[in-house]
């Protein structure tokens, strides 16, 4: 079963039972909702009652998973365990000009127990050239903005915390509780951080992050992608999916083994080792300047297809390809030769990593 299979089966409210990893990958999707009425509030509103007007909710959402949102969100209105959870301090911020994409929200599971969730990237592309800057600085205003967000909450807020998200929401859980004031971190139970991509420093030599490291609990699909790049946490779980590729990304594709945790395999795949130690080597082989111009360059392209949120490349594909190119053109030539050198040399070092594998593999021959 996925996620809402999960919802229908568990009947236990979570002061029978408390968050489990499923759970913590529930609620990063929820953070992808839009809870306008527990804005800035202190958590009151229940699932339950926020449930009632779907559509609200979905506002905004990425179109290919309204389907199993929906279900979803039926499911937790339904259900005994997650219909009396209370929203609050709903936070979203998004500003074009500074290439920021934020937001978080605060779940009340039970008297003393709450979970902050912060959303993943979404579906503007601000928010995925947003993504890119990772591997450009140390720290993105996100990451700050999330710091500051937790450490609010947990200050208005008495009892016990766990925090958790989904691709970039992994990895601001990661960021925020790391470097949050050690007597607000004591309070942070467990941090979950699901597919997230890691950072352009090495966070888990820093003392901060060592005071928690024990309680973060990292999960990626075993043909994980997002999960694995940049300064990837080098202790993590492989969960089972029911998709492909970079498809494994959709948490609805992940398999629920019962009523606390997923369905784990030995290790990721090599194509997704592969991915990861063609991409980091690639990263690694520029320096900061020629990764700034080889960003800028892949989004003058891609606006030039006139699409501002992932969907839009569903609609008039060929249309869009063919702006592309025309804007690839439209470069100077030093970018042209930058990004084809760059395309060429990536996929260079992911064929020999495919192919260095299928040599070990290979029966030895005297």
């Amino acid at each position: 079963m996925n996620i809402i299979g999960y919802v229908r089966k568990n009947t236990a409210d979570f002061g029978q039972a408390p968050l489990n990893e499923v759970d913590s990958l529930v609620f990063a999707e929820l953070a992808y909702m839009s809870f306008a009425r527990a804005q800035c509030s202190l958590p009151n509103k229940t699932l339950g009652e926020l449930c009632q007007d779907i559509d609200k909710l979905l506002a905004g959402t990425l179109s290919v998973l309204h389907k199993h949102n929906v279900q979803l969100l039926k499911a937790i209105s339904a259900s005994p365990r997650f219909a009396p959870v209370k929203v609050g301090f709903f936070r979203q911020r998004n500003c074009d000009a500074k290439e920021q994409r934020f937001a978080a929200v605060t779940f009340m599971l039970c008297d003393g127990a709450y979970h902050i969730a912060f959303r993943g990237t979404g579906v503007s592309l601000v928010g995925w050239r947003e993504n890119l800057k990772m591997s450009l600085l140390d720290v993105i205003p996100t990451q700050r903005i999330a710091l500051a967000y937790l450490e609010e909450v947990l200050s208005r807020l008495e009892g016990s915390f766990t925090v958790g998200g989904l691709s970039k929401g992994g990895n601001l859980s990661v960021f925020s509780a790391t470097f949050a004031r050690s007597d607000l971190q004591q309070r942070i139970a467990a941090v979950y951080n699901h597919d997230g991509p890691g950072f352009n420093f090495n966070i888990f030599e820093d003392e901060r992050y060592q005071r928690i490291a024990q309680r973060v609990r990292k999960t990626v699909p075993h043909d994980s992608i997002v999960g694995m790049l940049l300064t990837a946490s080098q202790v993590y779980e492989v969960v089972d999916s029911t998709n492909l590729s970079i498809a494994q990304h959709d948490p609805f594709s992940w398999v629920v083994r019962d009523m606390t945790s997923f369905k784990k395999l030995p290790k990721t795949t090599h194509g997704s080792r592969a991915t990861d130690t063609a991409l980091s080597e690639w990263i690694a082989s520029m320096d900061m300047p020629t990764r700034r111009r080889f960003v800028n360059a892949v989004f003058a392209i891609v606006h030039g297809s006139g699409a501002t949120e992932v969907g839009d490349f569903l609609y008039r594909p060929l249309q869009k390809i063919r702006l592309m190119r025309k804007a690839f053109d439209a470069l100077p030539d030093g970018d042209k030769q930058l990004i084809s050198h760059g395309g060429k040399q990536l996929l260079s070092r992911w064929f020999g990593e495919i192919f260095a594998f299928a040599r070990r593999r290979a029966p030895h021959r005297e």
